[in-house]
C-alpha cells in the first residue's frame, strides 16, 4: 500500500521509498530578487521576468518567474527535505511542462510520486513524477525524473 510522506513527519531517501510512495516537501516563497537574479545569472533578459510593466504589457499580472528557476527551487526543496539528498547521479527528466505562471512572492512546494526502483551496480535508479504547486494548489509545472 502507497503511503504519502510530508517533510515534517518524516525524513527518509528514495531509495528507501517504494513505487506508489508519494513525498510533500515544505513550501518556499519566491523574492523578486531571487526571480531577477536566476534570470541575469542564466543570461535570459526576457522582459517578462525583468519588468513589471512588460509582462502587464502581455497579460501577465506581474513579473514571472523563469520555470526552470521555479524548477531549481522544486530541486532544493527535494534536497533539503532529503529524498534526494544523496543521490549520485541525476539522469534525466522527461514530459517537463510549465503549466502556470509563478509571480514574486507565490509560495511552491514539490510533490513527488515514486514511479520504478530498480537495483544497480551502484545502488538504485529510482524513478519519480513531480508536480510544483503554489500557494493556492494550483499545478504549475510538472514532469518525470530518474
Amino acid at each position: 500500500m502507497a503511503k504519502h510522506y510530508k517533510e515534517d513527519e518524516w525524513r527518509k531517501g528514495i531509495q528507501n521509498m517504494e513505487p506508489g510512495d508519494k513525498f510533500t516537501t515544505k513550501s518556499r516563497t519566491v523574492t523578486r530578487s531571487e526571480l531577477e537574479f536566476f534570470a541575469l545569472l542564466g543570461g535570459d533578459y526576457a522582459p517578462q521576468f525583468l519588468s513589471d510593466k512588460a509582462a502587464r504589457e502581455n497579460g501577465w499580472r506581474t513579473q514571472l518567474l523563469p520555470g526552470l528557476c521555479a524548477l531549481n527551487i522544486g530541486y532544493g526543496l527535494l534536497i533539503q527535505a532529503g529524498p534526494i539528498a544523496d543521490v549520485i547521479a541525476y539522469m534525466g527528466t522527461t514530459n517537463m511542462k510549465f503549466l502556470a505562471p509563478v509571480y514574486p512572492e507565490d509560495s511552491i512546494r514539490m510533490d513527488i510520486v515514486v514511479t520504478a526502483k530498480k537495483g544497480s551496480e551502484k545502488g538504485w535508479i529510482c524513478e519519480y513524477d513531480w508536480t510544483i504547486l503554489n500557494q493556492d494548489d494550483v499545478a504549475v509545472s510538472k514532469g518525470h525524473n530518474v
